[in-house]
């Protein structure tokens, strides 16, 4: 799930802050990111903006993932080009509210913090792993016996999917979003399509079959319960969840994992990772959702996620104090440039012409694949933007690169 930039880029994070970790002591050490200077102003009402957004967007994450698992449990009940449809259709309208959430990775909370001390780590690496090796779940063109699916010896249960997701290869990944969308879409071939597996792979009644119905319904099941736990632990109502931890930090501090977050996604994982990345390799299979051509709502969601905590709301709901009224009482030319820059990077993903894929593969130079690149450039400098903002107010921000 974390190409070699990212790998880097968690890795150094992860000395930089040196989080102690251990059984809910992975929430009780957070990383001050107050500079040590004076701070001339309050930060508890954004602060508490910032967390009541993060407690809604992965509410929203879970809500908007429970319709995708009735879908696909309807698809398997009776399996139909038309009951398979329908369940791409929800997994496509699940996405956004999950994509939202990922600008609270980065910091050592719920999504995505470290493991140690007897407790495992963060979900995110079962729920949004990318790339994928279509051959470790089943079959491939040119190895029809691969993958989970085809190996009779292992039972497929809870456990021995998710002991085997990326064991060996950062690639094999046997759970997720991902997982799900290439049992639903298949391997994408097409130039002018997505994926398109036949209903059929699912009948029951046949052994190998049975297994695929069987693995598809266990990591749609997975994804529930680790959205579900995500989504308690930004829960400030319920006992040791880091939501309840967290506000006992100063509000600096709990501002600081905000925008920290904000500007790690725009940075690292959208520019390096999302669009630097498929634009050198030229790969469909380094695209982020290639079974399903849904790569550019994907970088839509993520880049939603950012303009909501900059701007204190969920869709059209304001939630409180936002971050860029901070800056703009503490720097308008800054708070100006964070509005530009989030601008900008919202335009440069809409003027991506067509399918995301294609214009990865385009030749250089080619109207396309420029529009990529000027996207990639778009979100490293709204990470520039917001790390700027950030140190305007006493901030001590680290995103390697920027």
């Amino acid at each position: 799930m974390l190409p070699l930039f990212q790998r880097w880029g968690f890795a150094l994070l992860c000395v930089v802050f040196s989080v102690p970790v251990s059984a809910h002591a992975v929430f009780k050490a957070p990383r001050t990111f107050k500079k040590s200077i004076a701070i001339d102003y309050d930060a508890q009402p954004q602060a508490r903006t910032f967390m009541v957004f993060a407690r809604r967007a992965s509410v929203a994450a879970l809500d908007a993932a429970k319709p995708l698992q009735a879908a696909i449990d309807a698809f398997l009940e009776s399996p139909s080009t038309a009951t398979l449809e329908t369940a791409r259709q929800a997994w496509r309208a699940a996405r956004p509210a999950y994509q939202r959430t990922e600008m609270m990775r980065f910091f050592n909370g719920p999504l995505d913090h470290a493991a140690g001390d007897g407790i495992t780590a963060g979900p995110e690496p079962r729920l949004n792993a990318w790339p994928l090796n279509e051959a470790v779940i089943d079959a491939v063109r040119g190895a029809p016996e691969s993958g989970l699916v085809h190996q009779r010896s292992v039972p497929l249960t809870r456990e021995a999917i998710v002991s085997r997701n990326q064991v060996g290869d950062e690639a094999d990944v046997t759970t997720g979003w991902h997982a799900i969308e290439f049992l639903l879409w298949g391997q994408d071939f097409s130039s002018d399509g997505a994926g398109n597996r036949p209903a059929d792979d699912f009948l029951p009644g046949d052994d190998i079959r049975e297994r695929r119905r069987a693995y598809l319904k266990l990591i749609t099941q997975i994804l529930i319960e680790d959205l579900t736990r995500v989504a308690n632990d930004w829960d400030p109502q319920r006992d040791g969840s880091y939501a309840q931890l967290l506000n006992r930090e100063p509000a600096i501090e709990i501002l600081g994992r905000g925008v920290h977050g904000a500007a790690s996604l725009a940075a690292i994982e959208l520019y390096a990772d999302r669009l630097i990345g498929p634009l050198d390799t030229r790969s469909q299979e380094d695209e982020h959702s290639c079974f399903s051509d849904n790569t550019l709502a994907d970088l839509k969601g993520n880049l939603e996620g950012v303009r909501f905590f900059v701007e204190g709301r969920y869709e059209n709901e304001r939630l409180g104090a936002s971050f860029i009224e901070l800056v703009e009482w503490k720097n308008p030319m800054l708070a100006q440039r964070l509005r530009v820059q989030l601008d900008n990077a919202e335009k440069s993903l809409a003027a991506i012409p067509g399918r995301f894929d294609q214009a990865i593969v385009a030749p250089d130079g080619a109207p396309a694949r420029t529009a990529v690149e000027h996207a990639a450039n778009a979100m490293r400098e709204l990470g520039v933007a917001l790390k700027a903002a950030a140190e305007a107010l006493s901030m001590d921000i680290v995103v390697p690169g920027v």
